[in-house]
C-alpha cells in the first residue's frame, strides 16, 4: 500500500466516528468560512471537505455557484452532511481531475498537512482561475508537540506528520504563483482527561497515521504506559494538554499563465 493510499484508508475508517470528534476542526473550520472573500463565483472547490462542516456557509456565501466537494477518502465522502447539494468528487489533492483555470474559490480547511505542500499548492494554483483565491486552513511546525516528547526516545520512529513552518508555507506560496492577501497563526491548546483519551483522539480523527518514517508494529505495553506516564506529567487544572499551531491564509493566484 503506498502512503497516499494508507492515509485515505486511516481517514476512511475514521469517518463515521470523524464529526463527533472533531470539535477543534469544526471551531477552525468556521474561523475559514469568516474569510472568505468579497467576490462572485461561478465554480467553488471545498477540497479536502471531509464529512461536509463546510457546505452550508459555502453555499450560504455562494448560492448561485456550483460547488464540488472534493475529498479522496470515500468513506468522508459517503457519510458528507445530508441535503447537501454539492457536486462530490472523489480524488487527491496531488492529482485533481478537473480543468486547468476552471475554479474562481478553492477552500480547504486542515487538508494541506497531509499532502506534499509544493505538489498540492501547484495543483491549486492549475486549477484556480487567474485571480481567483486560495483559502485555507493548516497546521505548523510545534503542533502535537507533547505527543512528538511522549515518544522520544523509546524508538527510532515518527509518531506525527512533519509539520512546516510558517515561512516554509509563505514561501512555497510564493513559489507556486501565489499572492498572500492574509495570513493568521494562532496556538490553541486542547485539554483531554486522560492521557489514552488524548492518543484515542489523535486516532478518531483519522490524523494518527505518519506517512514518513512512521512506526507499523504495535507499541509495547511498557513502552505505551511510559508514553502515558509523560503526558500524565503534563497534566494542568484543565487536563491533559495537546498544542496545534494554526494559521489561516487568504492567498490569491497569480494573473500569470503557469499551466
Amino acid at each position: 500500500m503506498t502512503e497516499r493510499a494508507a492515509i485515505r484508508s486511516s481517514f476512511s475508517r475514521a469517518a463515521t466516528r470523524y464529526a463527533s470528534a472533531a470539535g477543534l476542526q469544526r471551531v477552525v473550520c468556521d474561523r475559514l468560512l469568516e474569510l472568505l472573500p468579497d467576490r462572485s463565483a461561478r465554480l467553488v472547490l471545498d477540497l479536502g471537505c471531509g464529512t461536509g462542516f463546510a457546505s452550508t456557509g459555502l453555499h450560504e456565501r455562494f448560492p448561485e455557484a456550483m460547488q464540488c466537494a472534493v475529498d479522496f477518502s470515500l468513506g468522508m465522502l459517503r457519510v458528507h452532511e445530508q441535503g447537501d447539494r454539492s457536486a462530490r468528487i472523489c480524488a487527491d489533492a496531488h492529482r485533481l481531475p478537473l480543468a486547468s483555470a476552471s475554479a474562481d474559490v478553492l477552500f480547504s480547511s486542515l487538508m494541506l498537512q497531509w499532502c506534499d505542500l509544493p505538489v498540492a499548492l501547484a495543483e491549486c494554483r492549475r486549477v484556480l482561475r487567474g485571480g481567483g483565491h486560495m483559502c485555507f486552513s493548516t497546521v505548523l511546525h510545534g503542533t502535537l508537540a507533547e505527543i512528538d516528547e511522549a515518544f522520544a526516545g523509546l524508538d527510532a520512529h515518527r509518531h506525527t506528520v512533519s509539520f512546516p513552518a510558517i515561512e516554509v508555507l509563505a514561501a512555497a506560496l510564493t513559489d507556486s504563483g501565489f499572492a498572500v492577501d492574509l495570513m493568521r497563526s494562532e496556538t490553541h491548546v486542547e485539554y483531554f482527561t486522560d492521557a489514552r483519551a488524548l492518543l484515542q483522539s489523535n486516532r478518531d480523527i483519522g490524523a494518527s497515521h505518519v506517512p514518513d518514517g512512521a512506526r507499523r508494529a504495535l507499541l509495547g505495553r511498557a513502552a505505551l504506559r511510559q508514553v502515558c506516564n509523560r503526558l500524565e506529567a503534563r497534566r494542568e487544572e484543565l487536563g491533559v494538554p495537546l498544542t496545534y499551531q494554526l494559521a489561516w491564509v487568504v492567498a490569491r493566484a497569480s494573473s500569470g499563465d503557469r499551466n
